[in-house]
């Protein structure tokens, strides 16, 4: 039997750049991409802005499914809303699940190896917000700015200095760089760059193999249930605070899935 082919948008960080354009050029669909600042994840209002703007920019006519190449991403995909395309979004916190291929060796990940500092091709090619060459820059204040602003509004401020002041503490809680391999681009680059961070912040160092599942995937309209929501139109994506990550909302009649 012949697969259907569709006629799908990707909306991407650019931090998928190289892997995301490895795996369209093999999808039997045909997908328009558009990859958006990779800074845009430090700043959950400006991303939550920017991708509702591409999203309702998208002519309905012309595509059967939006996929969201994001993350969670510090609830800056939270609140998206779906016009007249349904929405693919994966169920991940952030970056690191799609480069690790799936939750369960995120979840591994994070529990064996607390305190590490993950660097990816695009991390390191794209980077532009808390660590560029190895350096903090003032865009990190800006973000932890708009971080407090959005904790108070949420959770009150004294629980947003609390917040603020843990993730201020970023840089202390980290002992090991780790450099996530995905078969894409000049490794030796991507090592030289991750060693040299390292040595200078006194981290280990380590590589680990990338697994590219789930953004090949996506990509290939290979959408479960366990990986991905599809979110109907006229519903939003809310953070579902469970293994699932997130669920949907009806705009209109407020009920969850």
């Amino acid at each position: 039997m012949t697969m259907k082919q569709m006629k799908l948008k990707l909306i991407a960080c650019e931090v998928f750049t190289r892997e995301l354009s490895t795996a369209l050029a093999h999808s039997v669909h045909i997908i328009d991409p558009i990859f958006l600042p990779f800074g845009l994840h430090n700043y959950p209002n400006k991303l939550r802005v920017r991708l509702q703007c591409e999203i309702d920019s998208t002519e309905s006519e012309r595509f059967d499914y939006i996929l969201l190449g994001y993350g969670l991403c510090s609830r800056g995909t939270a609140e998206i809303t779906a016009r007249s395309i349904p929405l693919v979004v994966p169920r991940a916190h952030d970056c690191i699940t799609l480069f690790l291929g799936s939750r369960k060796r995120y979840d591994e990940e994070f529990t064996l190896h607390p305190g590490t500092y993950y660097y990816s091709p695009g991390w390191i090619e794209r980077s532009e917000g808390d660590v560029k060459q190895g350096t903090i820059t003032d865009k990190h204040e800006e973000a932890l700015k708009e971080h407090y602003e959005e904790y108070v509004r949420k959770y009150g401020e004294d629980n947003a200095k609390f917040l603020i002041e843990q993730e201020s503490m970023w840089l202390t809680n980290y002992t090991r760089a780790a450099l996530i391999k995905t078969g894409v681009g000049p490794t030796e680059i991507y090592r030289s760059f991750t060693q040299n961070i390292a040595e200078s912040r006194g981290w280990n160092y380590e590589e680990i193999e990338g697994d590219l599942t789930l953004i090949e995937k996506m990509v290939k309209g290979e959408w479960s249930e366990q990986d991905f929501l599809i979110v109907d139109p006229n519903t939003s994506v809310i953070e579902s605070f469970d293994q699932k990550i997130i669920t949907t909302k009806h705009k209109e009649l407020e009920k969850t899935k």
